[in-house]
């Protein structure tokens, strides 16, 4: 699985997925923080700005882990 950095409000960890969403819902889980109306910023190349930066918006991480917990 690729390795991804992820920033969220003045957190950021750095965590494996399969893809930008799943890399959200672990850093989720392993930060512990919850949001409302923001995005997450998910890297593979690092913690800086870069043009090809994911931007995830919360409700979609939110909607994952709902989908995921209903499995």
């Amino acid at each position: 699985m690729p390795k991804y950095y992820v920033r969220c409000l003045e957190e950021q960890t750095i965590v494996t997925g399969y893809d930008a969403l799943d890399a959200c819902v672990a850093a989720f889980s392993k930060l512990g923080i919850a949001t409302v109306g923001i995005y997450w910023v998910v890297s593979e190349r690092g913690f800086e700005k870069h043009e090809d930066d994911v931007m995830i918006p919360d409700h979609y991480i939110m909607e994952e882990l709902a989908r995921r917990q209903r499995q």
